[in-house]
């Protein structure tokens, strides 16, 4: 009878329900493009009733997690103010607690520490001690984005012992993870280590396995100090599988970066690939999390915050002004050692072009009858011996061989030469100072040029074709990168 009493729309309808807690299910299993898509079908169906703030919460945090910001601001924006109408403090908590995480994943922990904090008052009015160990948990990593150590362990170890009352053996790994971040600052290394050695099993156990990629990235980094380096590979390598497998580029890069310092001494081409590759991800996090982008979700969402302060809100200019300064300040440092490696990297890739060139000189002085004239080392422009200089010259022959049929690729070099993959890599690596993939490149813009030349006519599709290219646009992209133009300019100019 007492469902006689509430409004028509009080409840969702049964499908609106179901779909809602399928989402949350997927969600769970950190699914997130099968539960944004659920969501948004519930969504609807739930309208009016108890579960719409429920489907906007978990709408913004499935977009939190896919790194959607814009439409994970949306849809908090709508669970918040859909919370405050209902006056519900444990509600409140929640949507306050989505924020906070929307402000740490855009590199904003000030702005994510005034939501939290706002959050973990509603939740004690709430008495709910579940979300409480949550927020302590949120306002650790805030704290620790922060540097403010102690404060990130005091609420962490807080956060963990409200979840061992609760009995809550997945979240106790989670909580002592947030611990060991916060112990690894204080240098406190012997007991972040007794932290991780209790959370990584847990975690693991639990199935939470974005978590735990950060916690065997953090022992990775533990096992790098203990000099115990076999055993940092192990940890930093169980994370990259996760963050590659997650898209995760950020938890990747430190993934890349630790497994460089724990290889360099053992293994040095290897450590050499994953340095490379730390540094295409430091430059696509970039891409991806530009100053401008920050700041206006800075704006946006704080001053609708704070708009009734008039006080406030002029305080609030005056920072997002200074942060504007700071900003542009960073982005024009990064723009100038951007330019500086570009510029570095296309000088390098020239030198490499002049090098083959220079052995494609010394391979013409054949005798007509097919016998190649014997040319003092010390007469040519480098200071190869022979031996290396044999060997650059047939990984030249090799390589422009299979660029028309595509077969140029470091496996099918070094098969070609009778080598073992890591052998070509590790004697190329002392013979140029270069990756293979370096060289080989420098071989395919090499090979370009002088197609361009000595074929005025052949249209640059053909010439990207025979150069290993299945896309002109990707050709012409590598090219201007080498030469500073275009295929079509080079020609021209020359």
């Amino acid at each position: 009878m007492a469902c006689l009493l509430l409004p028509v729309k009080a409840v969702a309808d049964g499908n609106g329900e179901i779909l809602y807690e399928k989402a949350d299910s997927l969600y769970g299993i950190q699914s997130y493009d099968a539960a944004e898509q659920v969501a948004l079908e519930a969504l609807p169906a739930c309208k009016g009733s108890e579960v719409e703030g429920d489907c906007l919460n978990l709408l913004a945090i499935i977009y939190i997690r896919k790194g959607d910001f814009n439409q994970a601001v949306k849809y908090a924006r709508q669970c918040y103010a859909f919370d405050e109408k209902s006056g519900d403090p444990d509600a409140m908590s929640s949507s306050l607690n989505t924020l906070a995480g929307i402000y740490m994943s855009m590199r904003q922990p000030k702005e994510a520490e005034k939501y939290v904090l706002k959050a973990i008052e509603y939740a004690k009015k709430a008495d709910n001690p579940q979300r409480m160990a949550v927020l302590h948990g949120m306002a650790s990593e805030v704290y620790h984005t922060l540097k403010q150590e102690e404060q990130s362990l005091d609420y962490a170890t807080k956060a963990y012992e409200m979840e061992q009352k609760l009995g809550r053996q997945d979240k106790m790994a989670i909580r002592q993870a947030e611990r060991a971040s916060a112990l690894i600052s204080l240098h406190r290394d012997s007991d972040a280590k007794m932290a991780l050695d209790e959370a990584i099993p847990g975690l693991r156990e639990s199935g939470n396995i974005h978590s735990l990629g950060i916690a065997c990235n953090q022992m990775g980094l533990l096992m790098h100090q203990f000099h115990n380096d076999s055993a940092a590979v192990r940890y930093y390598s169980e994370a990259l599988k996760i963050f590659v497998s997650q898209h995760d580029l950020y938890n990747e890069s430190k993934s890349r970066y630790g497994l460089y310092e724990a290889l360099r001494s053992s293994d040095p081409v290897q450590a050499m690939e994953h340095n490379d590759r730390y540094n295409e991800l430091r430059d696509s996090i970039y891409d991806e999390n530009t100053g401008e982008l920050l700041s206006k979700y800075a704006a946006e969402y704080g001053y609708d915050e704070l708009q009734a302060e008039n006080s406030e809100i002029l305080r609030s200019r005056r920072i997002y002004t200074m942060a504007c300064v700071v900003i542009v300040a960073l982005l024009l440092a990064l723009l100038a050692f951007a330019l500086w490696r570009h510029r570095r990297d296309r000088r390098r890739m020239r030198e490499l072009i002049h090098q083959i060139e220079s052995m494609h000189r010394v391979e013409s002085l054949e005798n007509v009858d097919g016998q190649t004239t014997e040319v003092e080392t010390d007469q040519t422009e480098d200071d190869l011996n022979a031996e290396d200089r044999l060997f650059l010259m047939q990984t030249v022959r090799v390589v422009n061989d299979g660029l028309p049929s595509g077969q140029y690729g470091v496996e099918e070099v070094a098969s070609q030469m009778n080598m073992s993959v890591q052998t070509f890599r590790r004697r190329l690596l002392s013979v140029t100072g270069e990756s293979p993939k370096a060289f080989i490149s420098a071989i395919q813009m090499e090979r370009a040029a002088k197609l361009l030349l000595d074929n005025p006519d052949m249209p640059v599709s053909r010439v990207a074709s025979l150069c290993g290219y299945d896309e002109t646009n990707s050709f012409g992209r590598c090219f201007k990168r080498a030469y500073g133009m275009t295929p079509s300019q080079y020609r021209q100019q020359q």
